[in-house]
């Protein structure tokens, strides 16, 4: 577990068809049918046969709309300029991905995404392939915030937080998402407080990448903000959200998303969860003079590890390991804002104590006074010597500090868990 946990510390315009109208030889058939109203019945039969033809055979100028239909859905235009000579093909196209973020005033929103499969293309645009993929992202920023701000781009992540894909600007260069300053050695671009911009990003992938990511569960890795250069003031708190490139991994994502905590075995993609019990309506809450605690719900479930990580779980003695994920709403009764980061936690049969595993927790980042946060609370153990042994476990929280080391609870706070 050791490599794993200190490798996790680390850190679509709208698609429009045009709707085909029927070719100029098939309308003047038509026409010539309705007028000749005393020809034969014969006659009808053999003109009603040589459309039935024509139909089964489409003319070349029905070919040509096709292709320029195909190109009107591609949503950057650079793309068609620059790779005029190319066959482009929109495959998965998602234009309500819902990805609103909020950074402390900088807001992010991501309006629509499109995945586009390049055929017959220059081989030193995709790894030397003459095929590849573009991701082409239309996303907006407002900078709402007290001041400046300085924000980089999302990056794309893939089978697992170690697979990271970077925006790349061959074809965005003149309608990429970034603020109107330009960067110069000691001023760095940033966006103005009350600046609003919209553009375009994309990653570009090989044949092999997309083969990869196309069924893995994708991620877009929103950065946090800053407020200087340095970027050392944050502004929010990065976020991982589900990012699908295809159709069938959309609603495998939608399914995960709504039934599994967010903690980080699902943000960093270290483990396939199969869910074996859950209890969601706890909502136990304890008070102290500094913050309340409630206690959500808890969720035990079996992990498969992805590829980076199976040779991290061995200490298990051959059995399924299995993860219980806590999850809690502090709320900050303090004048200051509370950072989530330094809890104090074991879970416990009346055999065996478990520590909670930092790098596999989560949570919303710090609170601000009167508001509340999330964490995500994240413990391991075998499946059958421990979780199958017992049905109550006993959660207790012996210290949750501030910025300054200092503890904020009054007392030890204990909850008896069920399965």
């Amino acid at each position: 577990m050791k490599k794993k946990l200190v490798l996790a510390s680390i850190l679509a315009g709208a698609l429009t068809v045009a709707t085909a109208c029927s070719n100029s030889s098939e309308t003047t058939s038509s026409e010539d049918t309705n007028e000749k109203t005393e020809a034969t019945e014969t006659k009808a039969k053999e003109e009603k046969s040589t459309e039935s033809k024509s139909l089964d055979k489409p003319s070349s100028s029905k070919e040509e709309k096709k292709n320029k239909e195909s190109e009107t859905t591609v949503m950057n235009p650079e793309i068609k300029k620059t790779l005029a000579s190319a066959k482009l093909e929109v495959i998965y196209e998602n234009k309500t991905p819902n990805i609103n973020v909020n950074l402390d005033g900088f807001k992010f929103d991501l309006k629509q995404y499109q995945v586009v499969h390049v055929t017959d293309a220059n081989p030193a645009d995709f790894g030397e392939q003459e095929e590849g993929y573009i991701v082409t992202v239309k996303a907006n920023v407002d900078n709402q915030s007290k001041g400046n701000a300085y924000f980089n781009l999302p990056d794309l992540q893939g089978q697992d937080q170690f697979d990271r894909h970077l925006t790349k600007r061959s074809f965005t260069n003149g309608n990429m998402l970034r603020p109107k300053m330009k960067s110069t050695v000691d001023e760095p671009a940033h966006y103005k407080k009350g600046e609003t911009e919209t553009g375009l990003f994309e990653y570009i992938l090989t044949k092999e990448e997309y083969e990869k990511l196309q069924n893995a569960n994708t991620k877009l890795l929103i950065p946090n903000a800053a407020s200087n250069k340095e970027q050392t003031e944050h502004l929010g708190e990065s976020q991982t959200v589900d990012f699908p490139l295809s159709e069938g991994n959309a609603k495998a994502q939608e399914t995960s998303s709504s039934e599994f905590y967010k903690d980080n075995i699902v943000n960093n993609n270290v483990a396939d969860k199969e869910l074996l019990k859950a209890n969601e309506e706890i909502n136990q809450t304890q008070k102290s003079s500094k913050v309340d605690v409630t206690l959500d719900g808890i969720q035990f479930v079996k992990l498969n590890p992805t590829e980076s990580y199976k040779n991290e779980f061995t200490s298990f003695d051959g059995e399924d390991v299995v993860a219980a994920t806590v999850k809690l709403t502090i709320k900050n009764n303090t004048n200051a804002e509370i950072p989530l980061r330094q809890f104090s936690t074991f879970l416990a049969t009346d055999k065996v104590q478990f520590l909670d595993q930092g790098t596999l927790s989560a949570d919303s980042g710090e609170i601000k006074p009167g508001q509340t946060g999330e964490k995500y609370l994240v413990y391991l153990m075998k499946g059958k010597s421990d979780y199958e042994a017992t049905n109550n476990f006993k959660f207790r929280i012996t210290h949750i500090t501030d910025g300054n080391g200092d503890d904020l609870l009054d007392k030890e706070m204990s909850f008896d868990i069920s399965k």
